[in-house]
C-alpha cells in the first residue's frame, strides 16, 4: 500500500512528464482535488492540470517543505512557470502575457487505503494573477460614488 508520500510524489512525476491521464488511478472513487476558486472528481483532474500545462508549458513545481502525519502529508513549493498559453481561472481568461513568474503553493494531501482520498491545494492566486499583469475588467454599469 501506498504511502500518502509516494502517492503525492507519484503526482508531481506525473505533472512533470505530462502523463496526466493516469492520475486518476493515484484517486480514491470518492476523493476530490481543490484549488482557489475550484473543486474537482479524479476523473476532471487530467484536464485542469493540462490547462495549468498549457498556460505554463515550462511549470516546475520546486519542493521547499515536507511534513508526514499518519493520514496524510503536507508540501511546500514554489511553482516557476512562463506565462505563453491562456489561463482560465475562476476570474476570467488570461491571455498569454510571456512572463516568467514564480508562486508558493501548500498542498494539504490526505490519504485511505494507498490513495488519495483528498488534494487541497492552496495559493494565492490574485497575487499570481497580479504578477501576470491581469487586472479586472470594471463592470459596464459601475459608476464612482461621490
Amino acid at each position: 500500500m501506498r504511502s500518502a508520500r509516494e502517492l503525492v510524489e507519484s503526482q508531481y512525476a506525473m505533472l512533470r512528464q505530462r502523463d496526466l491521464a493516469r492520475l486518476p488511478e493515484l484517486y480514491a472513487d470518492d476523493a476530490f482535488y481543490s484549488m482557489p476558486g475550484l473543486t474537482v472528481r479524479p476523473i476532471e483532474l487530467p484536464a485542469l492540470l493540462r490547462a495549468w500545462s498549457g498556460a505554463f508549458p515550462d511549470l516546475r513545481p520546486e519542493l521547499t517543505g515536507l511534513v508526514e502525519t499518519a493520514g496524510g502529508v503536507v508540501v511546500e513549493q514554489r511553482m516557476t512557470g512562463t506565462h505563453t498559453g491562456a489561463l482560465h481561472t475562476a476570474l476570467g481568461a488570461v491571455a498569454p502575457t510571456g512572463r516568467a513568474v514564480s508562486w508558493d503553493v501548500v498542498d494539504v494531501v490526505r490519504a485511505r487505503h494507498g490513495l488519495i482520498a483528498s488534494w487541497r491545494s492552496y495559493f494565492d492566486q490574485g497575487l499570481l494573477l497580479t504578477d501576470l499583469g491581469w487586472r479586472p475588467e470594471p463592470a459596464a454599469d459601475a459608476t464612482l460614488a461621490a
